[in-house]
């Protein structure tokens, strides 16, 4: 993890910055510790700025969340605060503003799109004319399946759009089709077997490279950009449209394989007293939150091995794009339950589910939610999933699994705090972890 602070935002900054040769103290006064807590803040924001971006997008009021927002920067500027316990105070301010976003989030996807019910899709299936969708703005792609329906064009998703196909008033659109691809990092590969268009509209885009032939078939969306794409203005998909249409079908994507997904927490929350009976009935032993977002590398297999190893009588809940790491297994159900062993709560946005449900079966169970069979293992690449975390602590949240490596932005003395009072791991090899983290072991 890395030591030395790097500051340089201020004229008293030294050459290249505090901390360029070593210092552990800037020129203001601000330790090392104290600028990495401020850079995890920042982080924290860029998380949540996407979140609430989203939730604007659909009229939402976030004003209480804007105001943490405002309230943070604020507090990174120089010569605010140099008290360790003030920083912490404040990332849990941000934490708890992320769980309240995340909230606001999904009542403006619900209360505009209908509440997710599970659905089984094609994956890897495509033909026709076609558009493929990349990113988590739910809002464009109801306007996008508007403006192309009765047009001849089918519209699949990939990656963090998955879940669009969950919701009723999307799914109701008979063009829209299934899911292509996996997580974000394929597109370079994907892209180039793509015959038809392409509209990312969050990140995470990948910058195409030089040879790359499908640049003249790629759109982006709002803030997202790359110096060659084509841009889409004020939700007017007449463009793309004319172009899919100009284009050859689509062909070489002709898998049989299906995908689920759609279990949203309002959905799971119905079947609460299934839950709780199967808990109680000791049908159910444990559950596994395994979530996050998923990074090039081996290092993401880690989660596939835990889910795929985990015993049947152990509940698998996801969100985000890490899923697509261990999506395509067949988990089953919970015996004699008919509750799936599998239950993909969403995109990235809607990690506040697990907690959701976690709160309502310890309130049916009469526990805290430390005395759950809960187990929380996450993997983390970007921004979003630092509020995540940092959503999770402001809760009181113990005894989280992260991984597939340390933060770079986290030094020692900030991990030693975060273990001490969070008692935060990071992750090991996937079978000693499993083994750690199962309850009731297998004979």
């Amino acid at each position: 993890m890395s030591l030395n602070m790097l500051c340089d935002q201020c004229s008293m900054s030294a050459i290249n910055g505090c901390g360029s040769k070593g210092q552990d103290v800037g020129t203001c006064g601000k330790d090392a510790n104290l600028a990495k807590l401020q850079d995890i803040m920042i982080y924290g924001l860029k998380g949540l700025s996407a979140y609430r971006t989203h939730a604007n997008e659909f009229g939402a009021n976030t004003k209480e969340v804007d105001d943490v927002i405002a309230q943070t920067l604020y507090f990174t500027l120089t010569n605010v605060n140099f008290n360790f316990d003030d920083h912490i105070a404040q990332l849990m301010k941000i934490g708890s503003a992320g769980v309240k976003m995340m909230d606001i989030l999904s009542d403006a996807h619900t209360s505009h799109l209908g509440v997710p019910t599970p659905v089984k899709i094609s994956q890897n299936k495509a033909e026709g004319k076609a558009i493929l969708v990349s990113g988590h703005n739910l809002d464009m792609f109801l306007e996008l399946l508007k403006q192309t329906e009765g047009k001849g064009i089918n519209v699949y998703t990939h990656s963090e759009m998955l879940p669009a196909h969950a919701y009723p008033e999307l799914k109701k659109y008979p063009h829209l089709k299934g899911n292509i691809g996996k997580s974000w990092f394929d597109q370079t590969k994907l892209f180039e077997q793509w015959g038809g268009t392409i509209i990312v509209n969050t990140n995470c885009i990948v910058p195409p490279k030089s040879n790359s032939t499908y640049i003249d078939r790629l759109y982006t969306y709002d803030i997202v950009g790359i110096k060659e794409g084509k841009k889409i203005h004020n939700n007017d998909f007449s463009e793309v449209i004319a172009q899919t249409l100009a284009l050859p079908d689509v062909t070489g994507f002709d898998s049989e394989e299906t995908l689920v997904t759609g279990h949203h927490y309002k959905t799971i929350l119905g079947l609460a007293p299934q839950i709780l009976e199967a808990v109680q009935a000791g049908k159910i032993s444990q559950f596994f939150v395994i979530a996050g977002c998923d990074a090039p590398g081996s290092g993401g297999e880690y989660y596939r091995k835990m889910a795929e190893s985990l015993p049947n009588d152990c509940v698998i809940l996801t969100s985000s794009c890490g899923k697509f790491r261990f999506n395509d297994i067949d988990f089953g159900t919970v015996a004699d339950t008919g509750i799936p062993r599998y239950l993909d709560l969403g995109q990235c946005n809607d990690s506040n589910g697990a907690v959701h449900i976690a709160l309502a079966l310890a309130g049916a169970l009469g526990v805290t939610v430390h005395d759950l069979p809960v187990s929380i293992v996450l993997s983390w690449m970007e921004q979003k999933a630092v509020l995540i975390l940092l959503g999770l602590f402001s809760l009181g949240i113990k005894n989280i699994y992260l991984g597939p490596k340390p933060p770079q932005f986290v030094n020692d003395d900030i991990f030693a705090f975060l273990q001490e009072n969070f008692n935060l791991h990071l992750t090991d090899d996937a079978a000693s972890d499993t083994e750690k983290l199962l309850l009731r072991k297998p004979a």
